[in-house]
């Protein structure tokens, strides 16, 4: 589970001198990892993610230090297989009901745009039973969380994937197939008993031989973690054969509200958790208590860009409380905050904090004010009671894109929901 340690170092300096021929010559270590990776972070969104992501992601600070342009494939798609050997996180379900109906590798060709893509060879389909194959977009399983929490080590992950966003992919079946297959994305959603539930996308028939793009705008989860996406595919009895997916990618700011609803613990471990306290088992869904200092309780990804973010926020004798967007990390952020000395104010916190804007705005103790914050290019727009309170426009070194965050300062302070929709 962790590489800071001689050997996983070791290993990895081996494994550059060596290259991909010296690690496919010894035991299998590709395979049941599959590329996955637990990345701690306080950038939301960027915990779950897979050897080929971060290697382009390494390679890409390179090139931007030697002036040179950062490689995408496949138009920026987030899956794209084009690094050889490379299954970035894809599995193949092996629960009782699928289990040994499929196999997934990294082939040469079937690509519209790229060399490569992630063959999903599939056997002994029947009602009932399917091929499916998912990389993560959460924690795994509340058993790995839990895991984590036991040895004094918890993974603090958002998701990478929310409702209202729009999936995309292309998949092709192979010309030697002996029948057509049905085709689909598909989402495992944690419930309220922190089990996962299977939501589908809708299904297309592939034909040997076709190709066929699928989009799906994923619905509304509840405030629910997605743990995992990835392809299905369902045919006649007994069908076998392969499907192959050229690239899988989203889009677009969610459409979502997160609270507490029903019982269960994975809704509220979706968080970076960045404050001394934060209660989810509250009657308040988020309470958060900062002994001294500013803390964040952080959601959401780096791909949001123009959107609006509210919450109800209740202040009990805080220095300062809010809501954030464009979150980057505990020191990259736009912040609408409700201070002690009866100013409302909208700052930028990029390393150091910078006022951008300051009105009077006296709250009382225990008093719940809904607060919302806007941001659109280099437009930022702050919302008080419904009323906006604060307008700028940063033109200097704006920051264009993050998650979002409630804000605490030296203080408590409770909220019941927060929303997040495009605009």
């Amino acid at each position: 589970w962790d590489t800071d340690c001689n050997s996983g170092n070791v290993g990895c300096l081996m494994g550059i001198r060596g290259g991909l021929d010296a690690i496919d010559a010894g035991p299998d270590w590709r395979t049941p990892v599959a590329d996955r990776i637990y990345l701690p972070t306080a950038d939301a969104g960027s915990a779950i993610t897979d050897v080929a992501s971060e290697a382009m992601q390494l390679a890409g600070m390179g090139r931007r230090l030697l002036g040179e342009s950062p490689v995408s494939f496949k138009s920026g798609a987030r899956f794209h297989f084009e690094l050889p050997g490379s299954v970035q996180g894809f599995r193949c379900e092996a629960t009782r009901e699928v289990d040994g109906t499929c196999r997934v590798e990294n082939v040469v060709g079937h690509s519209r745009s790229g060399k490569r893509s992630l063959a999903l060879h599939y056997q002994g389909l029947a009602t009932g039973r399917a091929a499916r194959a998912a990389t993560g977009t959460f924690v795994e399983s509340k058993d790995t969380a839990r895991y984590f929490e036991q040895r004094g080590y918890a993974l603090m992950a958002s998701p990478t994937l929310y409702p209202g966003q729009v999936a995309q992919a292309r998949v092709s079946a192979d010309a030697g197939d002996p029948t057509s297959v049905g085709v689909n994305l598909y989402i495992h959603v944690y419930d309220e008993n922190d089990e996962l539930s299977l939501v589908r996308g809708p299904v297309q028939s592939l034909a040997p031989g076709e190709d066929t793009d699928l989009e799906w705008r994923i619905p509304d989860t509840e405030g629910y973690p997605i743990a995992e996406i990835g392809i299905e595919a369902r045919g006649e009895q007994a069908a076998r054969g392969t499907v192959y997916l050229d690239y899988l990618t989203w889009r677009g700011t969610p459409q979502v509200r997160f609270t507490k609803t029903t019982s269960g613990t994975m809704w509220g471990r979706a968080w970076i958790n960045a404050v001394d306290q934060y209660h989810p088992r509250y009657p308040e869904p988020f309470r958060l208590i900062q002994n001294t200092g500013t803390g964040l309780l952080i959601g959401g990804s780096r791909e949001w860009r123009d959107y609006r973010v509210s919450a109800d926020v209740t202040i009990h004798m805080a220095a300062a409380s809010g809501i954030a967007a464009r979150v980057q990390g505990m020191r990259r952020y736009y912040a609408l905050l409700l201070c002690s000395d009866a100013q409302a104010r909208l700052v930028k916190v990029h390393d150091t904090v910078i006022e951008l804007g300051c009105v009077e705005f006296a709250s009382q103790l225990g008093e719940t004010h809904d607060l919302a914050l806007e941001v659109r290019g280099d437009h930022i727009e702050g919302f008080i009671d419904g009323t906006s309170r604060i307008r700028i426009t940063d033109g200097k070194d704006p920051l264009d894109c993050g998650g979002i965050a409630l804000v605490i300062e030296a203080g408590r302070t409770a909220t019941q929901a927060i929303e997040v929709t495009p605009i």
